[in-house]
Formats: C-alpha cells, sequence, structure tokens
C-alpha cells in the first residue's frame, strides 16, 4: 500500500490573528487594572489607618483589599488561559493521510500537548467525534489493536476548512457511532 501525501489542516491567518488579538486585549486589560489596583492601594491604605485610629469598623476596606486580590489572580488566570490558546492555536496542525490522523501542537511542550489532545489515531480506532466546549473531540476505542492500550482522545481547536476536515473523518472512520 503506498502512502501518498498527507492532508494539511491548519488555523487560518484570520484565525491565528484573532486569538493573537484576544491575547494582546486581555493582556492590555489585564495590565491596566493591575495599574490601577496599585494606583488605589495607597489610598486604601491610608483610608485604613484613619478607620482604624477612629475606632471605626475596618472591614469594608479588607473586603476591597480581598477583592483586589481576587482580581488580580482571575486576570492572571484569564492571562495564562488566552495564552495558551495562542499557543493552541498557532501551533496546531492536523495531519490527515491514508492511515488515520494526527494532531499536532507544536508550540507546547510534549506532555502539555498530549494533555491537550495532541496524538495520532488510525481511521479503524475513531469511535466518536463530538464538540466539547470549543474543541471537536475525536475519541479513539474504535478496535482496540496492541494489548489492551487506549487510544487516544484527539482535540482540535480550531483549523482551516473545518468541514472538509470533519467530512473526511465521517467518510474515513469505519468505526465511527453517530449518535442521535
Amino acid at each position: 500500500m503506498s502512502v501518498g501525501t498527507p492532508l494539511v489542516f491548519r488555523p487560518s491567518f484570520a484565525q491565528r490573528a484573532m486569538a493573537m488579538l484576544l491575547f494582546a486585549g486581555s493582556w492590555m486589560v489585564g495590565v491596566r487594572a493591575l495599574a490601577q489596583i496599585m494606583e488605589r492601594l495607597p489610598i486604601l491604605r491610608a483610608s485604613l489607618k484613619v478607620a482604624e485610629s477612629a475606632g471605626e469598623p475596618t472591614w469594608s476596606f479588607w473586603i476591597a483589599v480581598a477583592a483586589a486580590f481576587g482580581a488580580v489572580v482571575a486576570g492572571s488566570l484569564l492571562l495564562l488561559g488566552t495564552l495558551l490558546g495562542v499557543l493552541m492555536v498557532e501551533g496546531s496542525q492536523v495531519l490527515v493521510d491514508e492511515l488515520g490522523l494526527a494532531v499536532e501542537h507544536n508550540a507546547l511542550p510534549a506532555p502539555l500537548a498530549r494533555k491537550f489532545g495532541a496524538g495520532r489515531l488510525l481511521w479503524k480506532q475513531v469511535s466518536r467525534l463530538e464538540r466539547s466546549g470549543p474543541f471537536f473531540l475525536l475519541r479513539g476505542g474504535g478496535d482496540p489493536g496492541d494489548g489492551g492500550r487506549k487510544d487516544p482522545n484527539l482535540r482540535i481547536l480550531l483549523v482551516d476548512e473545518l468541514e472538509r476536515l470533519i467530512l473526511t473523518i465521517l467518510e474515513r472512520s469505519p468505526n465511527l457511532k453517530q449518535e442521535e
């Protein structure tokens, strides 16, 4: 059996640019919010000392400090999430050949890439295709081949010509189960 040139599906320029704009926008909002919090922290501290010296309750100031700290933590998590999204979009590609398909996340370290759905499945191993959040999830397990080793679950985030890729998967996967 001769193996032809594989089809390569990658995110388009517009999809990659949109991911970069989302990351840059969240970065700018996060930096601006952190600057505002740092700018108001001395005022909050001075108000806290005045309230303590006057014998007034200070619980509202501590709530404001906790809310500011929570905002910094939430903003940091958002920035990490958008950075991960940019790396997944920028380094993702799906290779389709006569034997199966492979999903690669080249911009991520190998263990993290496998965790986020990189791997290879033969056509006979593809058992389900479903939508899971922003991902298309290809579940392995169509035909257990070598000694009970569990097939990977592949995740596809964004690729150009996604419809063509999905139709190719539907056409070539003999063990794909249709859900109603």
